[in-house]
């Protein structure tokens, strides 16, 4: 849904990125910062810091919206550089959720619903356009979404109640997407 809006922001990312683009930055030594930064993100959920980790995340997901645009800005997109991306995001997800539940802020079963439900969705996408589906971006929580609630729950100390939500919205996205897929590829 959140992605929905991207176009509004272009121009303040691209604003962003320049400077970098004439420092030399990559796209991908950008999507690498990226994770670094959920990583300490989920070290500071780990240690029971909600506020600071929801922080940190903030930061961590203006990060993640540069490299995109850096490689258009700069006409290095390349499909190593998305799978590169796909697959941080992936490890950055998890990250986050296991640095929930290892710091007790949530119990470890709901975070893994959470967290099968989140790949799932992800899954679903990739599987679905690879069957030739077309663009597939549906569903009420993508990963902006659900990164975003727990964002906000956790600035408020309830990041609990964010892996909640994100657990069942994440399932919900992923019927809404098999729904999908099954109305584009039925035969």
């Amino acid at each position: 849904m959140l992605n929905r809006y991207r176009e509004n922001v272009k121009g303040y990312l691209e604003a962003i990125v320049r400077p970098l683009a004439k420092a030399g930055v990559t796209p991908n030594q950008i999507t690498v910062l990226g994770l670094l930064i959920s990583l300490a993100g989920a070290y500071f959920f780990y240690r029971g810091e909600q506020a600071i980790a929801a922080l940190v995340l903030l930061f961590g997901s203006l990060i993640d919206a540069l490299d995109g645009t850096l490689a258009r800005l700069t006409g290095k997109t390349s499909r190593f550089g998305a799978f590169l991306d796909s697959t941080f995001d992936r490890i950055s997800d998890g990250a986050v959720l296991f640095g929930i539940a290892l710091g007790n802020l949530v119990d470890w079963r709901v975070a893994f619903i959470a967290f099968m439900g989140s790949y799932l969705v992800s899954y679903e996408r990739c599987r679905a356009e690879l069957a030739g589906s077309g663009r597939l971006a549906v569903g009420i929580a993508e990963r902006a979404e659900r990164l975003l609630i727990i964002i906000i729950t956790a600035l408020f100390g309830y990041v609990e109640y964010g892996v909640y939500a994100v657990a069942v919205l994440a399932w919900i996205t992923v019927l809404q997407r098999l729904y999908a897929a099954y109305q584009r590829l039925k035969e």
